[in-house]
């Protein structure tokens, strides 16, 4: 261990993917960089979260590795327990289907240290039912309040977690708990560093929760712009309350058209940036898990 290096904390959280698990913690146990702190939290597992994770910590004791476990509370609950059970300055989120590049905590917080910033983002790369690109932007207040364009996988200061109060655990439909987290980041002015290099590797393997969450995309995207006032322009929020104020068969009518032009008019917030979206959307290189 060198001394005088900074811990970084990479919390994983699991609900059911025990048998993706040891896969995401060998990715983190695999890090270049010495000082790591590994909070694995059982979120109300059903299947063998916790006998995985204590096997994994028999099995690599010269890594710290903590198993938390509660009661389902949801991802961003379990995330929030996870960064509160470590005292590391700097916190790397992994997913427990998900995968790290060995270079990603070296490479991410080399770069976050060097620019002054306080969250870092990568470019990344899907694997399991498919293998492309994914593709990460460079954060700008315009671009963000579009559409989330970072992974959720980014390295960012736990002072900036403790500013905005963690990851929302009431956003009502579930859903799009890291765009939100960077929504609150941003607007506490926190500085974003993009790194063009793939460190991070998102499983593609049928339903999840960000599927799930597309489901309901027009209401979270308009809960999230309520959420934020000082960011989304008036008309954003306007809309929004469109979208989720549909409580009479009148009401019921002008959300349907509210819902089905929010997608549109958000894009057209910046037109370049609407052009690109839908090129990306195309090749389904966009950021994961919104």
């Amino acid at each position: 261990m060198t001394p005088g290096l900074p811990e970084v904390a990479i919390v994983i959280p699991c609900h059911g993917y025990a048998h993706f698990l040891r896969e995401a913690v060998a990715s983190a146990v695999a890090q270049t960089w010495p000082l790591l702190h590994i909070v694995v939290v059982d979120d109300g597992s059903p299947d063998a979260t916790a006998a995985v994770a204590e096997a994994l910590q028999a099995e690599f004791p010269a890594r710290r590795i903590t198993l938390v476990r509660q009661p389902n509370q949801g991802l961003g609950a379990a995330r929030n327990t996870g960064v509160r059970a470590t005292r590391s300055p700097f916190v790397l989120p992994l997913d427990a289907d998900d995968r790290l590049d060995p270079r990603a905590v070296e490479r991410l917080l080399g770069a976050l240290l060097e620019q002054g910033g306080d969250v870092a983002t990568p470019l990344g790369r899907t694997f399991g039912l498919e293998q492309r690109p994914l593709v990460t932007l460079p954060v700008t207040r315009r671009r963000l309040c579009a559409g989330n364009c970072l992974v959720y996988a980014s390295l960012y200061r736990r002072e900036l977690f403790d500013r905005v109060g963690g990851y929302a655990t009431g956003l009502r439909p579930l859903g799009y708990e890291d765009w939100d987290f960077w929504l609150a980041a941003l607007a506490a002015g926190a500085k974003f560093v993009h790194v063009k290099e793939e460190l991070f590797g998102y499983r593609r393997h049928g339903a999840s929760m960000l599927s799930a969450a597309d489901a309901e995309a027009p209401a979270l995207r308009a809960a999230i712009a309520l959420r934020h006032p000082g960011l989304f322009p008036r008309w954003r929020r306007g809309l929004a309350r469109l979208v989720l104020g549909a409580d009479s068969v009148a009401g019921a009518a002008v959300g349907m058209r509210a819902r089905r032009w929010w997608g549109l008019l958000s894009l057209l917030v910046d037109r370049r940036l609407g052009l690109f979206w839908r090129q990306l959307r195309g090749t389904g290189r966009v950021a994961a898990r919104t």
